[in-house]
């Protein structure tokens, strides 16, 4: 794993639920990823917008199951033949990322990896 770019960018919500839905995206990162692989993190600003990305180098996603990743307990051939899991994982990071009016997108091609971005609003000034 390695932590390309990490800048202080604060984000208003629960800590707990937040670390949460990083731990989740992280872990599925590892998980999907064979050894030798790559696990890159980010941590930024962009025009004072708080972003956490992930890009790893694992299986990827198929393009058809890309739509359904976020469902509940849906989990793609490669993954459940790969790892045990219940599918909730990545629905639960999404909630969690609705919660505090952030977005979580995902992109992906089967055997070069996977990049989740999460971008959190703009916190108000001050704080």
């Amino acid at each position: 794993m390695t932590v390309e770019e990490f800048e202080e960018a604060p984000v208003v919500g629960d800590p707990a639920l937040i670390r949460q839905l990083i731990m989740i995206v992280l872990d599925n990162a590892v998980k999907f990823t064979d050894g030798g692989g790559e696990v890159r993190v980010r941590v930024s600003l962009h025009q004072g917008v708080p972003t956490f990305g992930v890009q790893d180098t694992g299986i990827g996603i198929k393009p058809e199951d890309l739509s359904r990743v976020f469902q509940r307990f849906f989990r793609g051939e490669t993954a459940r033949s790969r790892t045990d899991g219940a599918g909730l994982g990545l629905s639960i990071a999404r909630w969690i990322a609705r919660e505090h009016g952030a977005e979580i997108s995902l992109t992906s091609e089967p055997g070069h990896g996977t990049r989740v971005v999460v971008t959190f609003p703009r916190p108000a000034p001050g704080v």
